[in-house]
């Protein structure tokens, strides 16, 4: 007998190697189905054993017509008293091939011939399945030994969203050799519904995949002997565990992790997964083996809101082999290449196929473990400089010879290395890893321009003769004294956001195009401590900016978290810095919105509250915000969303700033500016003012 055996568009080979490795008669390949030639049997066992088919196709009439005729020539080209019992129902679908048509008229038209004598189902299940493909030239009707796709493998019973298709689990599991010899450990951080971890389970301990199916379509063909199906189950029945299996699914989502476990009690495999709700960020050295595979389908647009926060989600996951797991294979799949070369990992092979009308591409990587680049730091001048810039170039040496062992010590990778200590060069110099920006501030109009200039050009040669920097690594910026509300504007220059390490941590910095870099240097000492406290505790960070709080709390094991802030663009921003170290917002909200007025909405309580306010803001909503005469009822607001224990840290960098006397008589206020200033802001101990605020009755 003939066999036309279909899978996804691309993946015929894997299909055709699938097969003969069932010992089954390949007689032809193609991009999207395998031709068998064989006893029966052969098909049936396609339908219990394979995990890449979608259907088996057996011919039973061929037309040398199109659509226009096919319908009616095809049902008057086959004996349906050869195939099935009077009392038997046929299901019918039609397929269009490279032209447009109503399927469901096609398939209409040919029950029409049909229908006098023969008993029609809307459904598949307990009927005779029979398919027309109808292209220009030819048409063809088939007996669909599937019925229900092959994919459908009977354990599915709660679908999440947009679940993976089992077939395509099972391509990728085969991607990565699963389960290879002596290695039967794989992982999949963002399980969903759980199909990979399920079909890996079953490939491991060697059960057949369409074992659970209740209905076949070859179950009511006449031509089908009735004791094939048990024989054939009864052949597959056995199961043995290999060595050292360790399968873990994790994913974000309890909802779909709830559907994943009742789908792997459904199919028989619970016991040999462990289901946890984890985030990538969370993931540590224990959760790997030295060896093993990662075969996932992170998150590309559906459960992502843009491509930037997939890009930066796929970066995570290739820091996090790399550092954890360097030694383990990964298979990922994907819609954009360019989205899979962010992981920064080496591809041994990538495969393209289609799912529906959707291109995808299976990609096996291998780690890439980089050693990390030390930052920038002074030292003997790279190049002769003019005397005028000598005692830049002095100082500059000074102060990283002051700061160098404490940079050493914590590990520090972002940090200021020159503050306006000279008064003919009145600039910052900040350190982001090998990248450096200089921020002039502008010159009163008294000063002379040219000679402004020069000190401005003083100040570049001096810096990058320091630090040994091409044009390239140095940014530079003018910063003016700004009018309320205009502090967070623009810059020129183009969007190029860049990844600096603070801590455990990775954030991105723009040095073009924003006034601010995205990144409060003096607030490292604040965000490191939040990691060090955040762990299982509920965190609200008002006036979020880019969230870098944020993060530090969820990688210190946060339980969740909500980032407040008028602006789109840096909520974005913080969408995209918690992708880069592997979160999702599902646990950490983004909300758009000015501080007063969600705190007076919000009904919620957090045990730890971050608040950072700008000196003024603006907003065409509600009145302007002033820190000195609006903070008292933010932080009043503030502490009634504090859960009893809780700490409210307020912060502000209004230099005069005087913190009301009626709020530290309602609550017990620390004043921890001292302490919040970093060494590298010690010459500038006004660059903020911090306090810890806590209810009375509280202890530290």
């Amino acid at each position: 007998m003939e066999f036309v055996v279909t899978c996804m568009p691309g993946l015929g080979a894997w299909l055709a190697e699938e097969l003969r490795e069932l010992q089954l008669s390949v007689a032809d390949e193609r991009a999207a189905a395998v031709y068998l030639d064989g006893p029966l049997e052969q098909g049936v066992r396609v339908c219990l054993q394979s995990r890449l088919a979608e259907r088996v196709l057996h011919p039973l009439a061929r037309v040398d017509t199109g659509p226009d005729e096919a319908p009616e020539l095809l049902a008057r080209a086959w004996s349906p008293d050869e195939h099935l019992r009077a009392d038997t129902p046929i299901h019918v679908h039609a397929e269009h091939r490279g032209l447009e048509g109503d399927s469901r008229v096609s398939a209409h038209r040919f029950l029409r011939v049909c229908r006098e004598t023969l008993k029609v189902s809307t459904k598949a299940d307990g009927a005779l399945n029979l398919r027309l493909e109808l292209t220009p030239e030819q048409s063809s009707l088939y007996l669909d030994l599937a019925g229900e796709a092959l994919h459908r493998r009977g354990y599915r019973t709660r679908p999440g969203d947009a679940p993976l298709r089992e077939t395509l689990a099972a391509a990728l599991l085969r991607a990565s050799g699963w389960p290879g010899e002596g290695s039967p450990v794989l992982l999949d951080p963002f399980c969903g519904s759980g199909t990979i971890a399920i079909e890996a389970a079953e490939m491991a301990l060697g059960l057949a995949p369409g074992r659970r199916r209740r209905a076949f379509g070859f179950q009511q063909w006449l031509a089908c002997p009735g004791d094939l199906w048990p024989r054939l189950l009864k052949a597959r029945s056995g199961a043995q565990v290999p060595e050292g299996l360790s399968i873990k699914a994790f994913d974000a989502d309890p909802d779909l992790l709830r559907a994943a476990r009742a789908h792997a009690e459904a199919a028989g495999v619970a016991e040999h997964i462990h289901f946890e709700r984890r985030e990538l960020g969370l993931l540590r050295k224990r959760d790997f083996a030295p060896r093993g595979h990662l075969v996932t389908n992170p998150p590309w647009g559906r459960r992502l809101e843009d491509r930037a926060r997939a890009a930066g989600l796929h970066t995570a996951l290739g820091q996090c082999l790399a550092e954890l797991a360097p030694e383990w294979t990964a298979v990922l799949l994907g819609t954009e290449v360019e989205v899979l070369d962010q992981t920064g990992m080496n591809p041994d092979g990538q495969w393209k196929f289609r799912n529906g009308a959707e291109r995808c591409f299976i990609r096996r990587m291998h780690p890439v473990r980089r050693a990390p680049e030390p930052p920038l730091s002074a030292g003997e001048p790279a190049f002769e400089v003019p005397d005028k810039a000598r005692p830049l170039v002095n100082r500059l040496r000074k102060n990283d010879r002051h700061l160098r062992k404490w940079r050493e010590r914590e590990d520090v990778q972002a940090y200021r290395l020159y503050d306006r200590d000279l008064p003919e060069f009145n600039v910052t110099v900040d350190i982001y890893g090998r990248d450096v920006l200089v921020q002039e501030y502008k010159a009163p109009k008294s000063v002379d321009a040219e000679a402004a200039a020069e000190r401005r050009q003083l100040a570049i040669t001096a810096v990058r003769a320091v630090l040994g920097a091409h044009r390239e690594q140095v940014h530079l910026r003018t910063r003016a004294p700004q009018k309320p509300g205009r502090q967070y504007r623009k810059g020129r220059g183009e969007t190029d956001l860049r990844p600096v390490r603070e801590g455990d941590v990775r954030l991105l910095v723009n040095l073009e195009k924003y006034l601010d870099t995205g990144l409060f240097m003096d607030h490292r000492p604040l965000r490191l401590h939040i990691a060090q406290q955040a762990s299982g505790q509920r965190f609200l960070n008002l006036f979020g900016y880019t969230g870098a709080a944020t993060v530090h709390a969820a990688r210190g094991g946060a339980a969740s978290s909500v980032t407040v802030d008028a602006s789109r663009t840096y909520l974005d921003w913080a969408g995209r810095n918690l992708a880069l170290n592997g979160f999702s917002t599902r646990y950490h909200r983004l909300e758009r919105g000015e501080a007063l007025d969600w705190l007076a909405q919000c009904r919620q309580q957090f045990d730890l509250i971050f608040c950072d306010p700008p000196t003024f803001s603006n907003s065409k909503d509600r009145r302007d915000f002033a820190v000195q005469r609006d903070h008292a009822e933010l932080i009043r607001l503030a502490m009634t969303r504090l859960e009893p224990g809780g700490v409210l840290w307020f912060s502000c960098n209004y230099r005069p700033f005087e913190l009301d006397n009626a709020i530290r008589t309602e609550f017990r206020v620390s004043d921890i500016t001292r302490w919040s200033i970093p060494p590298d802001f010690e010459r500038n101990p006004g660059i903020h003012h911090c306090f810890a605020i806590r209810r009375k009755d509280d202890r530290d």
